[in-house]
């Protein structure tokens, strides 16, 4: 009986304790995914510039919307997905969430191997505070003190970085105001994690394929060795799990509070940054102690709370 009550107590999460859960680990396997990449197979030589980093893209777009379809069919749930898309009138409103998206699966991948895995992430760094600003001006969301001071806090630090950046890169921009318009668009449409993501893959699917096609005709598909067939699949699932997890994050924060736990994700990524050989000058770290420092004070603002 008392073992029962501990293991009732012991797992029993809130829906913000899950989300914040969800949240955190989709954070560090989401800054796996710059890694990953670094290893893809060898790349012919094309006209198109960065043609590597599109080719990737759409292979992330083409198993991800794979993997939904398997994922969704054994577990019983893809009679929903043609309940969606039955309905045609809604078409266009998937096409808008996928256009919205589209920029970010692009750029996670593109930027990496364009050595601007630090322009990501000073991007991910500004992009909480526009969430947070969105939700308290939009939604109505109040904060607690802590989170606010931890705002202030990331704030200075982000401030700080523009100040001694040597130009803002237009990657920054991209990212900060391409998510928070990605998610105002979901909580105007909710639906399930899974569906969505499934859908925005679906519908993005013509134009990977054509433009894989236009980087490499399919003749020369055949000729791709199944070593890189495997690869192509674990990055699909690379991107595919921790972009669920983070819907659905998401949909069980306020977007405040979700907005202050994305300052992981971009810590780890310049974590992954310096591992691949970025550097960063000694005027630089003050921005990712006081990131640092308002991440620590959101674990205690949460602990508390949960206490």
């Amino acid at each position: 009986m008392a073992l029962s009550k501990l293991n009732s107590k012991t797992f029993h999460f809130s829906p913000q304790q899950k989300g914040v859960i969800a949240s955190v680990i989709a954070s560090c396997l989401f800054a796996l995914l710059p890694l990953y990449v670094q290893f893809q197979p060898d790349w012919p030589e094309t006209a198109v510039a960065g043609g590597a980093g599109h080719w990737l893209t759409g292979q992330r777009i083409l198993w991800s919307a794979v993997i939904m379809l398997v994922g969704l069919t054994l577990v019983g749930r893809i009679s929903t997905l043609w309940e969606q898309l039955k309905q045609w009138r809604l078409w266009p409103r998937f096409l808008l969430s996928a256009c919205l998206i589209a920029p970010q699966f692009w750029l996670f991948i593109w930027a990496p191997l364009q050595g601007e895995i630090l322009s990501v992430a000073l991007g991910y760094f500004a992009l909480p505070l526009v969430l947070v600003a969105v939700g308290y001006f939009v939604y109505g969301e109040q904060l607690t003190r802590t989170q606010v001071i931890a705002c202030f806090i990331a704030a200075c630090g982000v401030v700080y970085a523009y100040v001694i950046a040597d130009g803002i890169s237009w990657i920054v921009f991209v990212v900060a105001l391409g998510y928070p318009l990605y998610f105002m668009n979901r909580r105007r449409h909710p639906m399930a994690s899974d569906l969505v993501f499934t859908l925005d893959n679906l519908f993005l699917l013509p134009f990977a394929l054509l433009a894989m096609l236009y980087l490499q005709p399919f003749s020369d598909w055949q000729k791709i060795e199944i070593s890189s067939w495997v690869y192509y699949l674990g990055l699909g699932l690379t991107g595919t799990l921790p972009m669920l997890l983070f819907l659905y994050a998401s949909q069980m924060l306020p977007l405040s509070l979700f907005g202050l736990l994305t300052y992981l994700e971009p810590t780890l990524v310049f974590c992954v940054g310096l591992l691949l050989g970025e550097r960063v000058e000694l005027i630089q770290w003050p921005i990712y102690g006081a990131i640092m420092l308002a991440l620590v004070l959101i674990a205690i603002d949460s602990s508390k709370r949960r206490a």
